[in-house]
């Protein structure tokens, strides 16, 4: 037990942050180990939906010979970038969809009596073992569409493509944060978030160039899906000549996401302010 001093407060050292996640995120981990069965059927079922949307592509990949001039290669790599991405994110952040509830139910107040932080409390509450089906197969993809297309790949392209894959995870994470933090306010936006999400999942699989300059402006400004995927792309497959923003933005890209997810956290924080207990 620590030792208290009068003035002095205590002699314990405060437990970091990311230890703190760690702890939590493997409690988690053993709990949902206990079902193995359902793990592997969440799993491949998750595999199964993505691959739904792929074998969707390739149907009009296969009529149309290419998308926006983008090759059949090119588009898996596309996809296969936005479906890690999208891994990174629900693995690590995809606990948001509960914010409403545990609103609603009176959690958070379990949240603010405990030392972590609520938010973090919240993303490690529960995991959901499909989400590794989208980083799996998301890196598959990746693979499989890099030696299709022939990248000449070196050590800078190799740590861009992670950085891009990470970052564009943390977009969609600052999004679904920021989304979430509206809960506090104007109560369950359950359908808003799905609405988002199928946003994000169905036109992130393409090349913007598809959805016309007003559109492309659209999913990169006020939506930022290029992020996500697209713009980090172009600069992987020398393609930067069909953007409608100045080349920098695609070769910076991957700095969105922890600027996006800085924001998006600050803003549920702020918004938690104005948390009611149901019991009062």
């Amino acid at each position: 037990m620590a030792e208290i001093r009068p003035g002095r407060g205590t002699l314990a050292r405060p437990i970091p942050a990311w230890r703190t996640y760690l702890v939590l995120v493997q409690g988690t981990w053993r709990s949902m180990r206990v079902h193995r069965v359902n793990l592997m059927m969440m799993f491949l079922g998750s595999a199964a939906i993505q691959g739904t949307q792929l074998a969707f592509i390739s149907v009009l990949l296969g009529a149309f010979g290419a998308i926006a001039g983008w090759s059949v290669g090119e588009v898996a790599f596309l996809y296969g970038l936005r479906l890690t991405a999208h891994g990174v994110c629900t693995i690590n952040f995809g606990q948001h969809r509960g914010s409403a509830q545990a609103i609603r139910n009176g959690d958070w107040d379990r949240f603010l009596l405990r030392p972590a932080g609520p938010l973090m409390q919240l993303l490690t509450r529960h995991f959901n073992p499909g989400t590794i089906g989208d980083l799996v197969l998301g890196l598959a993809i990746l693979v499989t569409a890099a030696n299709l297309i022939g990248i000449p790949w070196s050590a800078g392209m190799v740590l861009f493509l992670a950085l891009a894959a990470l970052g564009g995870g943390l977009v969609e994470a600052g999004l679904q944060i920021a989304l979430s933090a509206l809960d506090f306010r104007w109560g369950p936006l359950v359908r808003i978030k799905d609405m988002v999400d199928r946003v994000l999942t169905d036109f992130g699989a393409y090349p913007m160039t598809i959805f016309g300059t007003a559109g492309t402006w659209l999913l990169t400004v006020l939506i930022p899906l290029a992020f996500m995927a697209y713009l980090p792309t172009t600069v992987l497959l020398g393609r930067t000549d069909e953007l409608v923003v100045p080349v920098w933005t695609a070769q910076l890209s991957p700095l969105a996401g922890p600027l996006l997810l800085v924001l998006g956290i600050a803003f549920f924080r702020y918004m938690s302010r104005f948390y009611a207990s149901p019991g009062h």
